[in-house]
């Protein structure tokens, strides 16, 4: 599989391309969190795993930040659109890299409990998609 952003793709977990609002906050550095308060920020999600998400940012966040993120799945069963409970977990970022006008962050959840864990891999397992090259 080839990853647009560093060629080969080496990731051990697959990824959902997904297009999903969640919200966040930072938590450390504490000099960033004192500079954004406490508002949660919107962003939109590019990619989705078990064990983190891709999404772009209008901020710049350092590699090494805990934020704290929130976001909703919605599930369809029967035909009907279910709204399963609000997902809010730490991350850790690891990546932040310009992207056009924005910055695209790689983070990893931190903390997940299995049951959340579970969830999320139901979830991405249930709607994955074949990855398409550009």
């Amino acid at each position: 599989m080839f990853n647009r952003y560093w060629g080969k793709d080496r990731r051990r977990f697959q990824r959902l391309l997904l297009n999903l609002t969640i919200w966040y906050k930072v938590r450390t550095p504490e000099d960033l969190r004192l500079k954004f308060g406490e508002k949660d920020m919107e962003a939109t999600t590019l990619d989705l795993s078990t064990i983190g998400l891709a999404f772009l940012s209008k901020h710049h966040i350092p590699v090494w930040s805990t934020l704290l993120l929130k976001f909703i799945f919605f599930g369809e069963n029967d035909g009907s659109v279910n709204i399963v409970k609000p997902v809010e977990v730490e991350a850790e970022v690891k990546t932040c890299m310009p992207y056009e006008n924005e910055f695209r962050l790689g983070v990893s959840f931190k903390g997940l409990d299995e049951a959340r864990r579970s969830e999320l891999s139901r979830f991405v397992g249930a709607t994955m998609r074949p990855y398409k090259e550009f």
